[in-house]
């Protein structure tokens, strides 16, 4: 099964409701092909596509269809009332991508989501946004991380005076990594490479929930069995 996060957002122009639009590369590999008919069934903090056929004719939701969206496979669920889910605006979801279903299932609050990818063969997490500045991570700021048993924590060094040398040590001493977020063409980004992700058992393709105040990142792995996806053992 492979794994990706949704979104629920408003659409700009009246009549408003909420939608949710899934882009997914892996679409057309799930048979999810331009032209495909989908039988779309609410479920309770989420819903279920599956491809029409049949054997589903007759369950209950309603019929939508892939459309195209800059040329790659595009669906679109409206959440209208006679689509009952749960969801609102702003709303997360965790989305279970297998040959001819989609499941799609409400995440845990967090102000972000994020699916962690792989480069160099190891796993990697790029955040990228004003965000990072806004919550005091900006590029001159040395940034300490800390793993624990509820994942990761990075904090924003707020000595100004203290000199490079002595944090590292205190870094060392707390066993702590220390990165910087950079200026990439006018945005900011933050790498997290993977022997940090690895240290808080996150590994590629992991879904990761990001909540933040000034000075304070926490990265959670939510616990996706509960919500009814089964995930192969690891």
């Amino acid at each position: 099964m492979k794994m990706g996060v949704l979104h629920v957002t408003t659409t700009k122009q009246p009549p408003y409701r909420a939608k949710i639009r899934i882009c997914s590369p892996c679409l057309a590999d799930m048979g999810f092909v331009h032209g495909a008919a989908v039988r779309a069934a609410p479920r309770q903090d989420g819903f279920n596509l599956a491809l029409q056929n049949e054997n589903n004719a007759r369950e209950d939701g309603k019929l939508i269809h892939v459309s195209l969206y800059r040329d790659k496979p595009n669906l679109t669920v409206n959440l209208a009332q006679n689509f009952p889910t749960g969801l609102i605006d702003g709303d997360f979801l965790a989305a279970g991508y297998e040959y001819g279903i989609i499941r799609a299932r409400k995440l845990p609050e967090a102000q972000k989501y994020y699916v962690i990818t792989s480069q160099n063969y190891g796993a990697f997490l790029q955040f990228s946004g004003a965000w990072l500045s806004d919550t005091g991570f900006t590029p001159d700021t040395i940034t300490t991380v800390s793993s624990t048993h509820e994942g990761i924590m990075f904090s924003a060094w707020k000595d100004i005076a203290a000199k490079y040398d002595d944090i590292v040590k205190y870094a060392r001493k707390q066993g702590y990594q220390i990165i910087q977020a950079r200026r990439n063409q006018h945005i900011t980004t933050m790498d997290i490479p993977g022997y940090i992700l690895n240290k808080a058992g996150f590994g590629n393709g992991d879904i990761i929930g990001v909540r933040y105040e000034y000075g304070i990142i926490k990265l959670f792995k939510p616990d996706l069995q509960r919500l009814g996806f089964i995930l192969p053992a690891a």
